[in-house]
């Protein structure tokens, strides 16, 4: 834990902008063969697995539902299988043809930056608003359904739900207006996906704190026997409550967070 705390800080201190935590995570009960980067690692023969950005699918399963919870779900399952069933095709010739085995697709929910937000695909739900009560229900409901899948896919690895606040124009909004904080991304990820993942802190974030921060997702992870990562920005220069200001295009600009 002391190790990736020092790690997250130095990354932090030699990159601009602390970009360089974007290819380095703190990894918890996370086994090989998960197809998302960085925290990816492989043991035993040689296989592959699938990893898609699959936001866009998300956003057009959930507002069919109408805010019928139970309908929502079912299109969630159906929808991603009917996505994903060629790709299965295609992976399973691969592995025929090369000798190569095959692992599945991670079905995760992953955010991309020109997809329609994940803020809106939950607001469809009528639930309120993303960070407000309901957001949590509506994260295992997705989530339930991701694990549901089995009509011609072959799902792998978290196949869960991602809510990374820097790689979604909706959770970056939504955390610039300060409608979600780290506890809640930390309660929604006892029901979903992935842990604290492109979260940004202050530059100064006290080391004890941050260690703190890692024992709580890895509390989370061996408690419940899930795989819970933790990708962390200390920005450099910035406060909480400022604005990020990243370089790379990959990521959304939002307010830093509060590390409590």
């Amino acid at each position: 834990m002391r190790a990736s705390r020092v790690f997250i800080i130095s990354i932090a201190a030699c990159t601009a902008g602390g970009e360089g935590n974007f290819q380095f995570c703190a990894s918890f009960n996370v086994p090989p063969g998960i197809p998302f980067f960085p925290a990816a690692y492989h043991a035993g023969p040689p296989s592959f697995a699938i990893g898609c950005e699959t936001s866009a699918i998300l956003a057009m399963a959930l507002p069919c539902a109408a805010g019928n919870l139970t309908k929502a779900r079912a299109l969630v399952t159906s929808s991603f299988e009917a996505q994903m069933a060629p790709l299965e095709v295609i992976a399973k010739e691969l592995s025929a043809e090369h000798d190569l085995t095959y692992d599945g697709i991670d079905a995760s929910v992953a955010p991309l930056g020109t997809a329609p937000p994940l803020t809106a695909s939950f607001e469809s739900l009528g639930l309120g608003r993303f960070g407000e009560s309901g957001t949590l229900a509506v994260a295992s409901l997705v989530t339930s359904a991701l694990k549901a899948i089995s009509q011609g896919v072959t799902i792998c690895g978290y196949s869960g739900l991602m809510l990374p606040p820097c790689e979604d124009s909706g959770l970056a909004s939504r955390a610039e207006e300060r409608g979600y904080n780290v506890h809640d991304l930390l309660a929604y990820s006892a029901v979903c996906g992935l842990g604290l993942d492109t979260v940004p802190v202050p530059g100064d974030v006290p080391p004890a704190k941050l260690t703190s921060l890692l024992l709580d997702v890895a509390a989370l992870a061996f408690r419940l026997n899930k795989p819970l990562t933790a990708r962390l920005f200390p920005v450099p220069g910035k406060a909480v409550g400022e604005m990020t200001t990243f370089a790379n295009p990959i990521l959304c600009n939002t307010r830093v967070f509060a590390v409590p």
